[in-house]
């Protein structure tokens, strides 16, 4: 992903093809679970979408070179796992509309405030287990269960894009851990008739426009950051805090 601001608004330019924390996905309404395609393969049609796994921050010992690189490399933070950061991506796109008034700096400041007094986290939701059968396969006996992780679909945008996070288990570590994703239908991107209908190639990319009628999916993936877990929140806060030092 990279970004440029033209006539006052900012431009993220996304290749059309799934890669690292992009995946394109389809489904019949907003509330299905996705299913990823191959974009080289499989025409892009109404009920594709874009998930980006979008990041806010950076290890400042990983930066460097063209995958992990931040404009924002001036002023680091304490992340809440002790690392020195940078901001990095969703920060990088705040700061930008910051810099153009698209976000004014009170309302930042607003933003901070209520970040901070921010009392519910959704890691703290209740993970439940549902026991099916018994059953058998291969002659080897089991008993079958469900684990519910739930995921929250915060549909209420300004462009039909929203934001989904997705409790999931922690591969190393017991507990959970909230996954936040921007999720981004194909008539979102200003030039998605150029894919419509079409499978992409290499070199095919689509454009997002963040202007002052959609800014609001800024703050709101800021706020949903701030309350996915007490330790996401802290990051949230070093980094408007950060962010606004910055701006001076």
């Amino acid at each position: 992903m990279e970004y440029f601001v033209k006539e006052k608004n900012i431009w993220l330019i996304i290749p059309a093809t799934n890669s690292g924390k992009f995946r394109f996905k389809k489904r019949k309404n907003r509330l299905d679970f996705g299913e990823t395609f191959s974009t080289r393969e499989c025409l892009f049609d109404e009920q594709a979408y874009l998930e980006w796994q979008i990041g806010y921050d950076v290890p400042v010992k990983d930066v460097g070179g063209e995958e992990k690189n931040t404009k924002l490399n001036k002023k680091s933070f304490i992340g809440s796992n002790g690392k020195i950061k940078y901001p990095y991506e969703l920060s990088e796109i705040f700061y930008t509309a910051i810099e153009l008034n698209l976000i004014p700096k009170e309302e930042v400041k607003c933003l901070l405030d209520e970040i901070r007094k921010y009392t519910q986290f959704i890691d703290e939701k209740v993970i439940s287990v549902e026991h099916h059968s018994k059953l058998s396969i291969n002659g080897v006996h089991f008993e079958e269960t469900s684990i519910k992780l739930p995921t929250l679909f915060m549909v209420e945008t300004l462009d039909e894009t929203q934001i989904e996070v997705s409790i999931q288990k922690q591969q190393y570590a017991s507990g959970v851990q909230p996954m936040v994703y921007f999720c981004m239908p194909l008539k979102s991107f200003t030039n998605s008739s150029d894919l419509l209908g079409k499978s992409s190639v290499s070199g095919d990319k689509l454009r997002y426009v963040i202007s002052q009628s959609n800014v609001q999916n800024l703050l709101n993936l800021m706020k949903v950051f701030g309350m996915a877990s007490k330790r996401h929140n802290h990051d949230i806060v070093q980094i408007i805090q950060t962010l606004l030092e910055i701006i001076g």
